[in-house]
């Protein structure tokens, strides 16, 4: 990232006299200079109306303290909770972790029942469609990004239209099995467990209803990919490939 000697001195101007706007503006430059000076980082612009939305960011830092990688997720998670107000059938979560997309969407949509699956001891184990694309890309291992119960239970409290299905993925999809869907969170991050909930809950999905994909355009999640991608393959909905790393399957 090249900088004139005048646009240097303009920022500097700026930083140390400018208006606020203005200095906002130079914070955001230093960040992709910093970012720049790591890797082909991107860095998007922050003039953006969500960014805004106060409540939603005191919200998401709340449930998730320290976590700065995900708020743009959440974010699109809970418009669409709202895209499916009028759609029938009920919400599910694979891989709820924390329990804040659960929160979001159980808050859009409180008359809703929302059914969350999670083993709560972590991912299961990989398999050779989840390994890592290079060796600068993080490998899973069975037993990563462990949440307790507990965790989940409390963030999630206030609502009592949400019912947690503990264990691996698939056992207790069964339990559901003459439920409609509007509205389905899968975040398992390997092949396996992503395979298993598209299988279970696409043939389930209302008209109008909404999959999302958390991993789907994660390069940490090939796995993932590789699985809606098959699935998805013959079907006649489009994924939607979001900036945001997630994908989106609206069904016909």
């Amino acid at each position: 990232m090249m900088y004139s000697p005048r646009r240097v001195l303009k920022a500097i101007r700026w930083l140390l006299t400018g208006s606020p706007s203005q200095r906002r503006r130079v914070r955001q430059e230093l960040a992709r200079v910093s970012a720049s000076l790591f890797g082909d980082y991107y860095i998007s612009d922050d003039y953006t109306l969500w960014l805004e939305d106060k409540d939603f960011r005191l919200k998401y830092n709340e449930l998730s303290p320290g976590n700065p990688y995900s708020m743009d997720r959440k974010f699109a998670l809970r418009e669409f909770a709202r895209l499916v107000r009028n759609i029938p059938g009920a919400i599910a979560e694979c891989g709820c972790y924390e329990g804040a997309s659960a929160w979001f969407m159980a808050a859009e949509l409180p008359d809703v029942p929302v059914y969350l699956f999670d083993s709560f001891a972590g991912l299961s184990n990989p398999t050779a469609e989840d390994t890592a694309l290079s060796e600068n890309h993080f490998a899973w291992q069975a037993g990563d990004l462990t949440s307790p119960e507990e965790k989940v239970t409390a963030t999630l409290a206030g609502f009592s239209h949400i019912t947690l299905f503990k264990g691996w993925i698939p056992e207790r999809f069964g339990e559901v099995e003459d439920q409609s869907f509007r509205l389905v969170h899968i975040d398992v991050d390997l092949y396996e467990p992503t395979r298993d909930s598209i299988a279970f809950f696409y043939p389930r999905m209302s008209p109008g209803g909404v999959m999302i994909f958390d991993d789907y355009g994660m390069t940490s999640c090939p796995g993932a990919y590789k699985a809606v991608e098959e699935y998805m393959r013959d079907r006649e909905e489009h994924i939607l490939h979001l900036p945001t790393g997630q994908g989106v399957v609206i069904k016909s």
